[in-house]
Formats: C-alpha cells, sequence, structure tokens
C-alpha cells in the first residue's frame, strides 16, 4: 500500500527575506515617527519659552500677560484641562491667572488638605492621580467647590531662593495622570514664572524680594 505522505509547506527564501525586511521597514517607520513627536515637542516647548520671553521683554513691569501666558501654555503643553497660577498673599493662595473652562475658586487657604497647599508647604511637586480615591488624604478639595468631573490633579510650588511665593497647578477631567516629561515642563514653567515675578518685584528682604513669606 502506497504511503501517503505529509508535506509541510516552507517559506521560500525570497519570502523569508521580503517578511524579515517588511518587519525591518516598520521598526524603523515607528522610530521616524517617534522621532519626529519628539521634535514637534521640543518645537513647541522652544515656542512656548519664545513666547514668555517675549512677554516679559514687552511688559517688564506687569506681570498680568506673562502669567496669563505661563498658564495658557502649560495647558496646552502638559496636555491639561486647565491651568492655574495661585500666589502667596498672607495666609492664603490667591488666584492671579488662569487658562481652562474649569471652574475654581479664587482665594483658598494654605493647607496640605488641598493639593495646591501642599505642594507650597512641602516646596515639592505634588501628583495626585485620582482625587475621588485621594478625596480622605484632600478633603478640602470639594468643599471649595471643586467640580467633581475634575480627576487628576498636578501641582508644583512656585519657588524664590526656596521660598514659596506660590504654587502652578493643572488639572484634567479623567483620570490620566501625567507623564514624567509633563510633570518636568510644569516645572519649567513654575520657573519661568519666578522669574517674570522677581522681574517685577522691588529688592528688600528674600522674602519680600520674591512676593511671598516664609512658610
Amino acid at each position: 500500500m502506497a504511503r501517503v505522505g505529509v508535506t509541510k509547506n516552507k517559506k521560500s527564501p525570497r519570502a523569508t527575506e521580503l517578511s524579515q525586511l517588511k518587519k525591518e521597514l516598520q521598526r524603523v517607520t515607528e522610530q521616524l515617527e517617534s522621532r519626529e513627536r519628539e521634535l514637534a515637542g521640543a518645537f513647541e516647548q522652544q515656542t512656548a519659552t519664545s513666547e514668555i520671553l517675549q512677554a516679559i521683554a514687552s511688559s517688564p513691569t506687569d506681570l498680568q500677560p506673562v502669567l496669563d501666558t505661563v498658564a495658557e501654555n502649560a495647558a496646552r503643553l502638559c496636555d491639561a484641562s486647565d491651568a492655574q497660577i495661585l500666589r502667596v498673599e498672607a495666609d492664603i493662595l490667591r488666584l492671579v491667572a488662569s487658562h481652562g473652562p474649569l471652574p475654581t475658586s479664587q482665594t483658598r487657604p494654605i493647607s496640605r488638605q488641598l493639593v495646591s497647599g501642599r505642594a507650597v508647604i512641602d516646596r515639592q511637586t505634588i501628583h495626585v492621580h485620582d482625587i475621588a480615591v485621594a478625596e480622605d488624604e484632600f478633603p478640602y478639595t470639594r468643599s471649595l467647590g471643586i467640580p467633581r468631573g475634575v480627576r487628576t490633579f498636578l501641582a508644583t510650588p512656585l519657588l524664590c531662593k526656596d521660598v514659596p511665593i506660590g504654587a502652578i497647578v493643572i488639572r484634567r477631567t479623567e483620570v490620566r495622570p501625567f507623564t514624567e516629561k509633563q510633570i518636568g515642563l510644569l516645572k519649567t514653567f513654575a520657573d519661568q514664572a519666578v522669574i517674570a515675578i522677581e522681574n517685577v518685584l522691588v529688592p528688600g528682604t528674600q522674602a519680600e524680594n520674591c512676593g511671598g513669606r516664609s512658610i
């Protein structure tokens, strides 16, 4: 009886070579796309810095246009729903610039029970992935009328000679933590805001020169 042999389909060397070439092309394409995104991001950051420097140069004694520009660029480049810049004023934080449609309070206490207050008191960046989960840790957030649609918070202090003079806060209306790159960008915007503030203030003691107080 004749045996029926089972034959396996084998790829020809040519087909194997084409398959490898396709994989290599895909890898190179992905690398190029990633590089293009990086270059686009770097260009956007340079453009934002240029806009802020132009605002400082054109309004050396008027702080508001500079802070408005910083807030706008922080919201846009960090892909946030909004951005707020707050200044220390006695025992409160006062809203001095904002960009975005979300409602917010004009003043708030300097308290560790608020994301912005904790950033000021601790002199460090505070990143809350989901405020609904961390609500017990930041109970003042809801009592100040923060809309329940806001979920992710990122706040970094404005530090002048290590004196906290305010904070910059960005928020998202979804649970989507900010990336390390976006956190770094927000710190850069905070530094630029401090430079603008120092530019318009009259020299005095360290805290007075920075427009804040020791905390």
